[in-house]
Formats: C-alpha cells, sequence, structure tokens
C-alpha cells in the first residue's frame, strides 16, 4: 500500500511540476477560478438563507458589537454604537411615513452619519438614492428627483454651501428634505429633533419581510454613456455580491481599511463598506483625499488596505518623501485606473505588497481582478476563464463604436494584442437590473445573436486588450462619458450647460489625454453664432456659466472655437478627429483656451503654456 502510494504521489509531483515548467498560464486560471468559486459558493449559502447585507451587519453587532465600526478623526465607533444609531434613524423614518419601498434620497459628503443612515434607511426595507453632493443646479436637481425620492436628507459635513444648493432649487423640488446635524441651519427641517425622541431598540425585521433579493436595495447615478446621470439599480442581491469581492484577496476580519473616496461612488459603499460589514472589518474614513495626511493617518490608525482610484496613487507618487510613507502596516491596496508606470514606482517606493487593481461597473454585472500583481492588468481573460465568466471580448467597428458584425451578422472574439469591446453574456443566473428610468435605458445595452442565434450580451462600453498571456487591460471608454479626476463627466451634461450661452451654436464636448495624468480632461469645441463675435467678455461669461452650473472635474480644461462644427454623415457630432487633434496650438489653427486654476478664468492657450501643461509643469 505504501510503496503504491510513493508511486502516484511522486508521479503527481512530477506532473505538477511539469505543467508550471510548460504552462504557468494554466495555474493562474486555475487559481483565479479557483478563488472565484469559493466566492460564488459563500454568496449561494447567503442567498439560500435569506440573508441580506443588513442581516449580515445584524449579525457583526451581535459577535463583534464592542469592535470599532468607523472611525473618523478622534471619533471611534462601535458596531454597536452604529447599530444604535442606525435603529434611531429606522424608527425616525418610519414616524416621517416611510416605509418598505419608498426611496430616500441621501446627500452627503463622507462623515459617519452617511454609515448609519444607509444603514437604517435598509432596516425599514426603505430603499437609498445616492446623490453626488458637488453637483449644482439642474444636475443636482435631476439627480435628486430622477429616483422619486419620497424623502430627502442633506448632510453637513465638509461641504458647508450643500444646504443652500439645495434651497436655492426649492421651488423646483417638492419632496420633504430634512437636514443631519445642521449646527442651527434654519434652511430645512432637523431630522435630528426626529432622532433624538426614536428609541435605539432594534427595528422590527418585520418591517422589511416582504422584501426581495431581486428588489432594489439603492440606486447609485451614474452617468451612463450619454445624458444626465441615470439611476443604476443595486438590488439586494448585487449588494450581496458586492459584499464577498475581497475575499479572493484575503479581506478579513481583521483589516483596518483607509476610504477617502466619496461614500456617494459605488466602489466606496458598495466594496469598500459592504466588504467591511460582511466581514466584521474596521472602516477608517475620511472627509475627502489628502496627500499630505495618508501615510500620517495610515501610521495613526494602523491602517492594513486601502480603497483607490489611479489618480490618487499617482499624486502620492509625485509627492515629496514622507517620514511616514515607510512606516506603514498598509499591505493591500485594492482599486482600479492604476497605470503601469505608477504601479512600479508606488509599489517600489511604498513597499505595498500586494496591488489589486479591479475592474467593475456599477450597473453591469461584469467584474474581474488582478491576483497576482501584474502591473497595469485588471484581471485575466484566458479562453478557459471566458469559459466560465461568459465574458468575451469582441472586435469594434471604427465607424460606429459598436461591436464589428460580419456578413453572418456575428460578432467577432479579439485575438491576443487587438482591441475590443467587453461584453458579458446574460444567463439565467446573469442578470442585467439597468436603469431607474425609461427600458430604453437599460435596454439599448443589450446586443443580441452576438456569437449564435438567440443569444444575449451587455456592452460594457468599455475597451480592453489582451496580452500573450491572457492578461486583461483596460484602454478606453467607448460613448459620450470620460473619466476625470475619479469622477464620470458626461459630455451630454457639459454641452447642454454652455449651450445656454446666447452666442453659442452648439457645444461638442470630449476628453483628452494629458501626460502624467490619469483619466482624460474634458475639452469643449464650441461654434459660435454667425452674428457673433467671440471677445473676452464672452469667454468670461462662459467661465461663470461653468463655475455656476458644473461641479469642479466637469468643466472643460479646454476650449476650441470652431467655425463650422464637425459632423459624422449622420449629421452626429464627430469627436475622433477632435480627439486626435488634441489641444496643441501647433496642429490646431483655431483658437485655443486653458483654464488657468490659479485665476480660474479661461485664457489663450500659447506654446509656451502647452508645453508646461505637457511637461507637468501646469496643475490641470
Amino acid at each position: 500500500m505504501f510503496p503504491s502510494f510513493g508511486i502516484i504521489g511522486a508521479t503527481a509531483i512530477f506532473i505538477f511540476f511539469l505543467l508550471v515548467y510548460l504552462g504557468g498560464t494554466f495555474f493562474r486560471d486555475f487559481y483565479t477560478i479557483y478563488i472565484g468559486a469559493k466566492t460564488a459558493r459563500a454568496i449561494r449559502r447567503s442567498v439560500r438563507k435569506r440573508m441580506f447585507l443588513i442581516d449580515h451587519f445584524e449579525r457583526q453587532v451581535t459577535y463583534r458589537q464592542n469592535h470599532p465600526l468607523v472611525i473618523f478623526k478622534e471619533e471611534t465607533y462601535t458596531y454597536q454604537d452604529v447599530d444604535k444609531m442606525a435603529n434611531k434613524v429606522g424608527h425616525a423614518l418610519v414616524k416621517l411615513g416611510v416605509g418598505a419601498g419608498d426611496i430616500v434620497a441621501l446627500v452627503m459628503t463622507n462623515e459617519p452619519a452617511f454609515i448609519w443612515l444607509y444603514l437604517g434607511i435598509l432596516k425599514i426595507g426603505a430603499r437609498i438614492s445616492l446623490v453626488n453632493h458637488h453637483l449644482k443646479c439642474d444636475s443636482l436637481r435631476h439627480s435628486i428627483v430622477c429616483s422619486g425620492p419620497k424623502l430627502i436628507i442633506l448632510g453637513k459635513g465638509y461641504d458647508e454651501d450643500l444646504p443652500k444648493r439645495v434651497h436655492n432649487l426649492e421651488s423646483k423640488l417638492t419632496t420633504p428634505t430634512y437636514v443631519y446635524n445642521p449646527h442651527n441651519e434654519q434652511l430645512f427641517p432637523c431630522l435630528d429633533i426626529y432622532m433624538k425622541e426614536a428609541p435605539e431598540s432594534r427595528v422590527n425585521p418585520a418591517l422589511r419581510s416582504r422584501v426581495q433579493l431581486s428588489d432594489p436595495a439603492a440606486y447609485i447615478l451614474t452617468s451612463g454613456t450619454t445624458g444626465l446621470p441615470k439611476p443604476a439599480i443595486i438590488t439586494h442581491r448585487k449588494a450581496l455580491e458586492c459584499s464577498h469581492m475581497y475575499g479572493p484577496v484575503g479581506f478579513s476580519k481583521h483589516e483596518v481599511m483607509y476610504l477617502t473616496l466619496p461614500l456617494y461612488h459605488a466602489s466606496s459603499v458598495n466594496l469598500a463598506l459592504h466588504n467591511v460589514i460582511n466581514v466584521g472589518a474596521t472602516l477608517v474614513l475620511r472627509e475627502k483625499f489628502s496627500v499630505s495626511h495618508f501615510w500620517s493617518d495610515c501610521c495613526k490608525y494602523d491602517v492594513t488596505s486601502f480603497q483607490y482610484i489611479g489618480e490618487m496613487l499617482r499624486y502620492l507618487v509625485n509627492q515629496p518623501t514622507d517620514p511616514n510613507e515607510n512606516r506603514h502596516s498598509v499591505t493591500k491596496a485594492i482599486g482600479n485606473g492604476l497605470r503601469q508606470d505608477i504601479w512600479t514606482k508606488f509599489r517600489r517606493r511604498f513597499q505595498i505588497r500586494h496591488i489589486y487593481e479591479f475592474y467593475g461597473s456599477t450597473e453591469l454585472p461584469a467584474s474581474c481582478s488582478n491576483l497576482f500583481n501584474v502591473p497595469g492588468s485588471v484581471g485575466r481573460l484566458s479562453p478557459l476563464i471566458r469559459y466560465f465568466t461568459n465574458l468575451i471580448l469582441v472586435r469594434i467597428d471604427p465607424n460606429t463604436n459598436e461591436p464589428f458584425r460580419n456578413q453572418l451578422g456575428r460578432c467577432e472574439l479579439i485575438k491576443t494584442g487587438e482591441f475590443g469591446i467587453l461584453l458579458a453574456r446574460l444567463t439565467d443566473k446573469v442578470t442585467f437590473d439597468g436603469y431607474l428610468g425609461p427600458a430604453s435605458d437599460t435596454s439599448c445595452r443589450i446586443i443580441k445573436d452576438v456569437l449564435e442565434v438567440g443569444d444575449f450580451y451587455v456592452k460594457t462600453d468599455d475597451v480592453f486588450t489582451l496580452d500573450s498571456h491572457y492578461n486583461l487591460y483596460f484602454k478606453d471608454r467607448i460613448g459620450d462619458s470620460f473619466r476625470w479626476k475619479g469622477e464620470n463627466v458626461s459630455t451630454a451634461e457639459v454641452s447642454n450647460v454652455m449651450n445656454a450661452a446666447d452666442f453659442i451654436l452648439d457645444t461638442n464636448v470630449f476628453g483628452v489625454e494629458i501626460p502624467g495624468c490619469e483619466g482624460k480632461a474634458g475639452m469643449a469645441a464650441i461654434n459660435i453664432k454667425d452674428n457673433e463675435d467671440l471677445d473676452g467678455s464672452k469667454i468670461s461669461e462662459l467661465g461663470h456659466l461653468c463655475r455656476e452650473k458644473l461641479p469642479g472635474y466637469a468643466r472643460p480644461r479646454f476650449l476650441r472655437v470652431q467655425q463650422q462644427m464637425s459632423l459624422t454623415s449622420t449629421f452626429k457630432q464627430q469627436k475622433t478627429d477632435l480627439v486626435k487633434d488634441g489641444f496643441n496650438p501647433s496642429t490646431v489653427r483655431e483658437p485655443l483656451y486653458y483654464l488657468d486654476r490659479s485665476t480660474d478664468e479661461y485664457k489663450p492657450l500659447a506654446d509656451e503654456i502647452y508645453q508646461e501643461i505637457i511637461n507637468g509643469q501646469l496643475a490641470m
């Protein structure tokens, strides 16, 4: 028996090392599939038990009641502390007439109250609409009302101007609005009054007993691909699935996660917050990202992991040496949008053991993650992994930016080294919840008969490429949106604002790359009416209009004045050639302007200014 076992064992070991020698790709595929299956089993267990995210939270309160959940500045709130506040929120909202299925719009900065308001709303089976508090005017109004909320709750935090901005919309808002912790703010009623009268006792779970996993838990506003922000539907099942997404990177109850990204972002609430709650870890929350305080905070709070966007890490790499940058206990950085060159510099300089770059979308059933520290990659998509994940990369039609169709009407898979649009196949188990609103907003993302008759896929509108080892790299975003300063910018939204100027005939907005910067900076090609002349006062008027109507990240960094708008043969705005032209005054013969951040005004873009921008000497 023993000799036989020895021969079998030796043979197995030999085969193992032979496969390692012949094909490391196989083992990376096997590990990726194994980890994915393990995560899927954990999700299925929760689904079978009907364990919603709020149930996982209340379970953690039972077992880890005195463990810190939120640390904010000098304040620490345990799981029990947050639970008591969330219960008070639930009882107060019930008194205000909010019940299961009702929607509460939450317009808040990063502050501890955000978390217990979020959980309190879930406790009574209501739904949360997360609104970007940076928005202004019509964009802010649209984002608040598009989900049809029964109640609006405003925070203050560091955005002192928020209640006033919402109050200016009062004639356009008919929804009852309350301010949390108003500091003598008299513009709106105070939610604190109702909370002070509310008990700390556990909210009756029967209030949410009829809520299903397929029901919406939240709406997260996303620009989608065109137009104003859309409320992407986050079902309870999706929230539950997201709460397990850090499992593959070894995320445990011992983690102390540092979060500086805004909580209205999907990556912050769906991933960072949900995963912290699911395992019973601790969240160190900061109002907003600060380069100068980053490493000192990591040391002060014994941070072990943090959530990033690529722009953050670029800022950190470019800052002067900080005495705390190698005294920290951080072992994991989790996020997306990290450039390959910054990846290598960041990991080497700050001695971060693991960088877990992922790709995901707020509303789409498509995600992957880089488990092997491959610089710049967001994961793997080999033929084997493609089979298990239902993700494919198909060729792009350069004329339409849509998936290419051959003579048989089918799409074609790309080869390694080519570029393709990522599609996710829809099945009985993989669904696309889409958006709240017109059905066309959801249906326009779905295509059929992709590889065979009768199949259905959802378009991510994101372009990727594969290397020879099947590592997946994000390259670009198709559609009328681009990403800048960690935010999605809707080109249609910016165009609508600028077209409000009575001397503008039309505006074509697009994103352009700036060397050394993450994402794309906004540029607007403006077409002046025939009887108008562009002078300094009109440029100043445009600058004032953008300051008043757009959040800082959405304001165009460059303007190009066109005598005639660039159109396609079907009379759609032509962006491709404009993007290629960029903002180089040596090649663009039409007037160019740039946003001077020091004066917050648009000024003529000369060659010397262009060189300063290209060389990173002038911040945009």
